[in-house]
């Protein structure tokens, strides 16, 4: 079968095959591995750039599974390098498909709108050009990548869907591993080859990072994948709900926790007329098997085990790094997450987090024209690396809200609400609204754009939007009003609203805290 493969490609792509293959054997025998990985890497991205459908896998692929706080040996910052090649991605899809569909000037203006703002602030308040580069690369990214998706969730809605119930599943061997990473008091990999020291165990060995090589974000992929997996409803969905609600506690998480907690309100407001007695004891028994997942560890099944908590031996010099004690006994995640939920607002991540709100604003209300157009693009870099924030944790504003507003003033985050807010208007899915509701709170407590697998579940959100079709909630919001539904036969502009195929009607079935069970999508 890979013979007939082989020799149905045309003459020019099975000499290129055999080129590539033999300059990858060519360095792998003079001992030049990065060279040889470059060759397969390149072969794979032509193979995928062959079909739209294959570039979509592709994007969701390395946004999530491949981690922003690993250097291979990048040209620049991995987050800038990976953003470029999802930029890639989603520009040559478009081009795929341009002559069929167009270029629709409601979708390309919503993709350069934040980029727009960060111009106009870059002009406003001029630095340099590098500043307006740096600003405008990752907005101007999200948004061509954000564009490309929803155009190809409404052509194949079906695929988008397939995509995140396959993630969902994944999710569950990354939970199996931030488990072991509780177990040992490491983060495999990560611990060896992060390109600083806060990206490895060694900054909280408390708290699990799953593949992602930080809690926040292992938390946001966790919330993402649980609401996914509730909503859309796939075959044993039970599984992969309850593995993400594990992940959720071991990375300790208060933001995803408060995100995953309003979504789950809004759900459950959504079916509470569905609920029975099957739908309570289906929670409870998913709450017992997640406590109990979290809980054990080796020295439960010890009996009189007396050993100690984990320590940390702190160097001499000052800014080393901190390293464990030889032997570190498995984490207990109950206890963590119990002292990370006793006191939020007096905590010292809490304090940090008052802290940055205030020096932001100071920043943000130094006169009118910061107010209305911020202090230019990476304003915020500028301050925290010229003056900083002395409390010794991460020198960023922690609130995604807060940064846009510093950076690019009232316009550009009047901008990204009303992009957050006519995405979720116009949405058709009950797993993207839910999503974009969780992922619209927790990047109140840290900046996202950099941190690639976040910015993928909004990625996720606007994608399962335009697809529609999932459970529950299944026309936009705007349909409900008076006087604005649709008329028969015009074509609709909604996300969701497929020119090439009419959005599936909803199955109208409850989850399976109901009577009723589950149900295909």
């Amino acid at each position: 079968m890979v013979t007939d493969r082989f020799n149905s490609l045309g003459r020019p792509a099975r000499y290129l095959g055999l080129c590539l293959l033999l300059a990858a054997v060519a360095f792998l025998v003079l001992g030049r591995w990065d060279l040889t990985l470059a060759v397969g890497a390149g072969a794979l991205l032509g193979w995928v750039l062959l079909k739209p459908v294959r570039i979509t896998w592709a994007i969701f692929v390395v946004a999530f599974m491949v981690p922003v706080t690993i250097d291979l040996g990048y040209p620049t910052n991995p987050s800038y390098t990976l953003l470029l090649l999802l930029f890639v991605l989603a520009v040559w899809g478009r081009l795929h498909r341009a002559e069929r569909d167009g270029w629709p000037p409601r979708l390309i203006g919503a993709a350069l709108l934040l980029p727009f703002c960060t111009v106009l602030a870059g002009v406003l308040h001029w630095h340099g050009i590098k500043p307006v580069a740096v600003g405008v690369a990752p907005l101007l990214c999200i948004g061509v990548l954000g564009w490309h998706l929803i155009e190809e969730a409404r052509r194949d809605p079906k695929l988008i869907l397939r995509i995140a119930e396959t993630f969902t599943w994944i999710s569950v061997a990354v939970t199996a591993f931030a488990k072991y990473q509780t177990l040992t008091g490491t983060w495999p990999l990560f611990d060896q080859f992060a390109y600083d020291w806060t990206y490895t165990s060694l900054f909280d060995p408390t708290r699990a990072a799953g593949l992602f090589g930080h809690p926040i974000v292992y938390g946001s992929f966790a919330m993402a994948m649980a609401l996914v997996a509730l909503t859309i409803r796939g075959r044993y969905w039970y599984i992969p709900f309850t593995a993400n609600l594990v992940g959720l506690v071991l990375s300790g998480t208060r933001s995803a926790w408060v995100g995953t907690a309003l979504a789950l309100g809004i759900w459950l407001l959504l079916n509470v007329r569905r609920i029975a007695w099957r739908g309570v004891a289906t929670g409870v028994v998913i709450a017992v098997v997640a406590f109990v997942a979290v809980a054990v560890n080796p020295s439960t099944f010890r009996v009189g085990s007396s050993e100690p908590p984990p320590t940390w031996v702190s160097p001499a010099e000052p800014g080393a790094k901190p390293s464990p004690s030889p032997a570190t006994p498995p984490v207990d995640s109950v206890g963590v997450a119990g002292a990370r939920m006793s006191d939020p607002v007096g905590s010292a991540s809490a304090s940090a987090r008052f802290e940055r709100i205030s020096v932001a604003w100071d920043g943000i209300t130094r006169d009118w024209s910061t107010v209305i157009f911020g202090n230019g693009p990476e304003s915020n870099v500028r301050y925290l690396e010229d003056v900083g924030i002395g409390d010794g944790q991460a020198q960023v504003f922690d609130n995604t809200y807060l940064t846009i507003w510093h950076n690019l003033g009232l316009v550009g985050l009047l901008s990204f609400l009303g992009l957050l807010l006519t995405l979720f208007w116009r949405s058709r899915s009950l797993a993207g609204r839910l999503i974009m509701v969780g992922f619209a709170a927790q990047i109140f407590f840290f900046d996202v754009w950099l941190w690639l697998s976040a910015v993928a579940v909004l990625l996720l959100a606007i994608s399962l939007g335009a697809a529609g079709g999932s459970a529950t909630w299944p026309r936009s919001l705007r349909d409900l009003v008076p006087g604005r539904q649709r008329v028969p036969g015009r074509e609709s502009t909604d996300v969701g609203a497929s020119p090439h195929q009419p959005p599936s009607p909803s199955a109208g079935v409850a989850a399976s805290f109901t009577a009723r069970g589950t149900h295909s999508h």
